[in-house]
């Protein structure tokens, strides 16, 4: 069982594509740009501190898919198979985050055979009608579009030291509360990274629900630092009111839910 700390140069790779994967690594320091020949030599995704990868060839025994190139000098722990098993028990954070991975690579992959299925299935139909007489010619009125109905907002949450606001929509059944994932591309609704400068945020810390016309705030599986509700900590998984002067607290970030 090995685990061994790694320092890369700016612009070093630490494996290319189809390299043999017997190692995963974690970003101690620094930033690493994971990269295609597909994609010529713009990443396709760039981690921070805290991320991990190289995951994927050690859980399917199979050559490395993308390249890990060192955006500038980067310490990285440096993980084998074995200490990778261990891992895994020892640390449920990173554990559901490779699932959570997996499983965004499975919907982009049904999204994308269903719009491959979409545009065969329009080319059939376009092909289809080429082949008929077209006795009559369609008149074509062009109407233009109705103008897009601005979200209606139920409350807002209010970062006081910084005053930054986050609108709570009334139409939406669900919002993600955490910072953005360059592992699985996932963007939250409110996005409380720039104000999380100690880092004390999970990347998918919570959900705001709209049930019934009342708020509840849920605490995601896997979080490290816990979720708050006038300063009492959410049970993982399950879903709290909120009312208007609540003070909610991610990590060290305190929001105050407001009115409008």
């Amino acid at each position: 069982m090995s685990q061994t700390y790694v320092d890369a140069r700016a612009g070093q790779f630490i494996f290319r594509e189809g390299d043999a994967g017997n190692d995963m690594y974690i970003i101690e320091a620094g930033l690493v740009e994971i990269v295609r020949n597909v994609r010529g030599s713009e990443p396709i995704a760039v981690l921070e501190p805290g991320d991990f990868f190289g995951e994927m060839a050690i859980l399917e025994d199979q050559p490395r898919f993308a390249a890990a190139r060192a955006k500038g000098n980067c310490r990285l722990l440096k993980i084998d198979r074995e200490a990778f098993a261990e891992l895994l028990q020892q640390n449920f954070e990173i554990a559901v985050r490779i699932m959570r991975k997996l499983a965004m690579r499975l919907r982009r992959t049904e999204q994308s055979f269903q719009a491959v299925s979409g545009e065969l299935i329009e080319i059939k139909r376009k092909l289809s009608a080429e082949t008929k007489p077209n006795l009559v010619a369609p008149i074509i009125v062009a109407l233009a579009p109705a103008p897009a109905a601005a979200p209606k907002l139920k409350m807002k949450l209010v970062h006081a030291a910084s005053g930054a606001e986050f609108g709570v929509s009334a139409q939406a059944g669900e919002m993600l509360i955490g910072r953005p994932d360059p592992v699985t591309g996932v963007t939250p609704e409110v996005n409380l990274g720039p104000l999380d400068t100690q880092r004390t945020l999970s990347r998918r810390h919570a959900k705001l629900l709209n049930e019934g016309g009342m708020s509840f705030l849920r605490e995601e599986v896997g979080v490290t630092n816990g979720t708050f509700i006038n300063d009492e900590r959410l049970r993982t998984g399950v879903s709290t009111a909120v009312k208007i002067g609540d003070k909610l607290r991610f990590g060290a970030i305190e929001l105050t839910a407001s009115s409008l």
